[in-house]
């Protein structure tokens, strides 16, 4: 869960490489009012439903999986979780709740991305960023920025699914290798 904030960060509020000024430099000028006003119009939070939204299911497929296999799980959830319909109805709880948790966090999830923003960016530079929000170019891509994300992140999943599976015949073979040679080992230590 923890692991999510640092996630939503990095995916919903990219932040160039440091070339403007540092954690060291301070905040002359009132840099920190000027990021929060660029992370209000970047509308984080519509970011931010899009992409736990799209996390969802393997959240919740995670929770399923620890509810079904955990041994001091009460059996009033495990006969739930026996049939499609109860799980449905846990996925939809799970979801349900863990966007409301995380939908709770918004306000710190927000002032942590103005922190970044203005410990990566100088005065001049947050202002020009706002004002080219404030284009008509601007408000075009805050609009379909949820989308474009959620494209790239099928596309990443597709890449991914790919890779894994090139990867996973030599990652098998590295492993067997690694086994054998380890086999001796573990029979001499046995012994002992």
């Amino acid at each position: 869960m923890r692991a999510l904030v640092p996630l939503a960060l990095l995916l919903a509020a990219p932040v160039a490489a440091q070339t403007g000024p540092t954690e060291a430099t301070p905040d002359a000028g009132g840099r920190i009012e000027t990021a929060r006003a660029l992370v209000a119009k970047m509308n984080l939070d519509r970011m931010l439903d899009f992409q736990f939204a799209s996390l969802m299911p393997l959240v919740t497929g995670n929770v399923l999986g620890v509810m079904q296999t955990s041994s001091d799980a009460p059996a009033g959830i495990k006969q739930v979780l026996a049939t499609p319909e109860g799980q449905a109805k846990v996925r939809a709880i799970v979801s349900e709740e863990m966007l409301a948790a995380m939908r709770s966090r918004y306000p710190e999830i927000r002032e942590a991305a103005a922190e970044e923003y203005r410990r990566s960016f100088s005065e001049e530079d947050l202002k020009a960023i706002v004002a080219f929000y404030n284009t008509q170019a601007g408000q075009h891509l805050l609009a379909l920025q949820p989308q474009l994300q959620q494209r790239l992140a099928e596309f990443g999943k597709g890449m991914g699914r790919d890779a894994g599976m090139a990867a996973f015949p030599k990652i098998r073979a590295r492993i067997e290798a690694l086994a054998k040679t380890q086999a001796p080992a573990a029979t001499k230590q046995d012994k002992k």
